[in-house]
């Protein structure tokens, strides 16, 4: 089993998604906070826009990848607006400066997703 608590100092991760008309791999380099020793949590300030965030709705098998090569996972997209808010604060709360600045850019349309090693 891998336990991702020990990348938690770590500032982002790899996140491969699949395209949801070619099928292909996307991927993103994204800012995470550890939730659990096989769990993180992702988010996307600006809304539902992101590619990423489309396609690992329309296929929830994803890979993370922080450095040391892909780890398989399936990404459960959050829609609770109170939970949303949480991953927001605790992302800024590791990433403090850029955070706040990307809290200034509006969070009312913000999505999240929790990512768990399978």
């Amino acid at each position: 089993m891998t336990d991702l608590s020990r990348f938690e100092k770590r500032s982002k991760l790899r996140l491969t998604t699949r395209g949801r008309k070619s099928g292909q791999p996307r991927t993103v380099t994204i800012w995470f906070v550890v939730d659990g020793p096989k769990s993180v949590l992702v988010q996307h300030a600006r809304g539902d826009a992101s590619q990423w965030y489309r396609n690992l709705c329309r296929t929830p098998e994803v890979t993370i990848d922080f450095g040391e090569g892909p780890i398989r996972a399936t990404a459960r997209p959050i829609t609770d607006r109170g939970r949303i808010d949480e991953v927001l604060a605790a992302i800024r709360r590791k990433h403090w400066l850029t955070g706040w600045l990307i809290q200034f850019a509006g969070t009312e349309k913000a999505v999240a997703a929790e990512i768990v090693a399978d």
